[in-house]
């Protein structure tokens, strides 16, 4: 299942050269700027009048309630310049069914959205981005933020990235948002570096439990995907239909997807794991593949990492660790291990040799890779 973009797919100038690239800082922290009371209007007032380069400086530990839309489907004022937001550990929360449907921030294609120690929570859009919609060529940079119990009916619950704009997350968290489509927590089209991000308990009715990547370049780093769930569409924790996506440092933990399709990773594009762990993720379709990965395009290199006890449960499931239909795979100092699926094989399926160095595929249940069109080198039962 997927769904097109809201907006033209811009030109992506963005190049990430072997798994490194910087988060810039986010700004905040220097309790200078403009004071904001604990009161809504008051934020209201100083989004629509702050200049350019303004930092806001909220009330600490405030609860900034919205309960009408601004305008058309945005609670606040469109941000369309740069504008930093200290939140000092406040939140901004719409107030439920009778404040009608809303997300919290737009970041038009002019804005640059600084967002530090802030709580998002409860924004419903009818579309894209139940929290946080950022247009093409805008910027979001978030930093100490929640993102949390945001919904959109079609893409991104918690944040969508439009095709062209950036976003730079960091020591953040994503907590059960949802999406009627795909992106249960984050919807990526653009340029998106994390570092240090947990996406907890998020759910896509489509494709992508936790994030759907539909094009542009992704680094995540030092980022945990766990407890996501899909339900009719590809990946219970992330989806990869363009563009580049590379895991770093992180881990893609007990997601689950009750379609055919992939209970942690689905691919067609190109995906670089780099000490990275794909575990306890599980595909509960009949005919579910690939427990943990599901590959069915793009180059895809593991290098010190591990595909370790998914499980493919459905009464014709198989890979429960991975499966490969239309890549170039690659296991680099890395191991499949301890994976299980109802038929042979549960470790590795493929039509095609993979690429091994110093690796290992061992302890799978029923098999190894017996029952694979072919037998990966060095893989044995």
């Amino acid at each position: 299942m997927r769904y097109t973009t809201l907006s033209a797919i811009a030109a992506l100038a963005t190049i990430v050269v072997n798994g490194v690239s910087a988060v810039p800082a986010v700004a905040g922290g220097s309790g200078s700027g403009i004071p904001v009371p604990c009161d809504t209007t008051a934020l209201i007032n100083a989004l629509i009048t702050a200049p350019a380069g303004s930092t806001l400086v909220l009330a600490r530990r405030c609860t900034y309630h919205l309960t009408a839309a601004y305008a058309g489907n945005d609670g606040l004022p469109p941000v369309d310049r740069q504008l930093t937001i200290e939140g000092r550990d406040s939140t901004i929360v719409r107030d439920g069914v009778a404040a009608g449907v809303f997300r919290i921030f737009h970041v038009t294609s002019t804005g640059d959205l600084r967002l530090d120690d802030l709580t998002i929570r409860g924004g419903n859009a009818p579309d894209a981005g139940g929290g946080i919609l950022v247009d093409a060529s805008g910027m979001l940079k978030l930093s100490k933020a929640v993102l949390d119990n945001n919904h959109a009916d079609i893409e991104g619950g918690g944040v969508d990235v439009e095709p062209g704009a950036t976003a730079y997350i960091t020591r953040s968290q994503f907590t059960f948002n949802n999406s009627g489509g795909v992106g249960g927590g984050l919807r990526s089209d653009g340029t998106v570096t994390t570092d240090g991000v947990v996406f907890d308990h998020n759910f896509a009715a489509g494709s992508g439990g936790a994030i759907d990547h539909e094009s542009g370049d992704a680094v995540y780093r030092n980022t945990t995907l766990k407890n996501n769930a899909g339900g009719g569409g590809e990946g219970g924790g992330i989806s990869i239909f363009g563009g580049t996506v590379q895991f770093i440092n992180s881990k893609i933990l007990n997601n689950t997807t009750s379609s055919d399709e992939a209970g942690g990773i689905w691919t067609a594009a190109s995906l670089t794991l780099i000490k990275t762990q794909v575990s306890g993720n599980v595909v509960g379709g009949s005919d579910g593949e690939g427990g943990g990965i599901l590959s069915e395009g793009g180059p895809v290199m593991l290098r010190d990492s591990s595909v370790d006890r998914n499980s493919a449960n459905g009464s014709n499931s198989l890979a429960g660790g991975i499966l490969n239909s239309g890549s170039t795979v690659t296991l680099d100092h890395s191991e499949v291990n301890n994976n299980a699926s109802t038929t042979a094989p549960g470790g590795v399926w493929t039509p095609s040799q993979f690429t091994v160095n110093r690796s290992e595929i061992r302890h799978n249940i029923p098999t190894n890779c017996d029952g694979s069109p072919v037998i990966v080198t060095g893989c044995v039962g």
